[in-house]
């Protein structure tokens, strides 16, 4: 499914819907991990920060980029823990080990999100949801697509 935001408010909107069908996805036998994927600036953090804040984490949200990963607490039942990792610093899928991904991945009360997730792709389980951000061709424009692969 593909969207063009107009704005950074427009992009925010968007993903706080897209927190809320997240929120209807009946638990699995494994997280239910998502990943971001665009070149530098295309919005992936906006995006998350609004997604985070839909799910009703109140904390902080700063992403993870030196740290590799963090965790947040939501309000509700079915997802409570939120782990974002960002593995833009990684330049082999096999430095992900010693991260805490693959342990986080497992445990199905667990929302993973990844941000620069097509750097390790060849280790992620099937069934990820991908958030394509683009940048367009006004300076505010974005054009995001969501796919299940």
């Amino acid at each position: 499914m593909k969207h063009l935001s107009k704005s950074s408010k427009e992009t925010s909107n968007l993903a706080k819907l897209f927190a809320q069908d997240v929120l209807k996805t009946k638990p699995g036998t494994r997280a239910l991990a998502i990943s971001f994927t665009g070149e530098l600036g295309a919005g992936k953090t906006t995006f998350i920060k609004s997604f985070l804040r839909a799910l009703g984490v109140t904390s902080r949200i700063v992403s993870p980029t030196f740290i590799f990963s963090r965790r947040y607490k939501t309000i509700h039942k079915t997802m409570p823990a939120v782990w974002h990792f960002d593995v833009y610093r990684l330049s082999r899928a096999k430095e992900v080990s010693g991260i805490g991904l693959k342990e986080s991945l497992k445990n199905p009360g667990n929302l993973v999100l990844i941000e620069w997730a097509a750097k390790i792709k060849s280790i992620l389980p099937e069934g990820i949801i991908w958030v394509e951000l683009k940048h367009g061709a006004k300076p505010n424009e974005r054009h995001i697509t969501f796919n299940r692969r």
